[in-house]
């Protein structure tokens, strides 16, 4: 197997790993409290105080309520499963991971031009870049199978 793919399924465990660590924190935080301050948390509001972005995202953290919450703890999880999933088959080169890795990345690229028009960064520029050459390299790779088996 390509060192490239290799490379794609450790970005997958990644992303996938840090979908459920927000979805595992996301649900202790529903199970802590039904009225979870974020800005009053000791140690979280200590550093948001010296970073207006963190303000930011805790103050929309804290329009959630609980449902919300624990519906978007489950998603971020399943999402993060989902990732694992796609960087085991991709790490065996299976196809059926590879055209799943192909659709989960394609739904994004829509999103990420969207934010680009409305909300230019760089950040997001390389976002996209990865994304889109991620989900080219693995068609590129599904092609190239699809000749093998033709060929063959």
């Amino acid at each position: 197997m390509s060192k490239s793919l290799k490379t794609i399924a450790c970005l997958k465990v990644l992303r996938g790993s840090i979908a459920i660590t927000i979805g595992v924190s996301l649900f202790l935080v529903y199970r802590r409290s039904e009225a979870f301050s974020w800005i009053d948390h000791p140690i979280l509001g200590g550093i948001a105080s010296n970073d207006p972005f963190l303000q930011m995202v805790f103050a929309w953290l804290g329009s959630f309520n609980q449902a919300q919450i624990l519906s978007i703890a489950v998603l971020a999880c399943l999402m993060g499963a989902l990732r694992w999933v796609e960087a085991g088959g991709i790490w065996f080169n299976q196809s059926w991971a590879q055209w799943l890795a192909v659709f989960s990345g394609f739904i994004y690229i829509p999103f990420e031009i969207n934010e680009l028009i409305h909300r230019f960064s760089w950040l997001m520029i390389v976002i996209l870049f990865i994304n889109t050459l991620i989900v080219a390299y693995l068609l590129y790779v599904l092609y190239e199978k699809s000749l093998a088996k033709l060929s063959a």
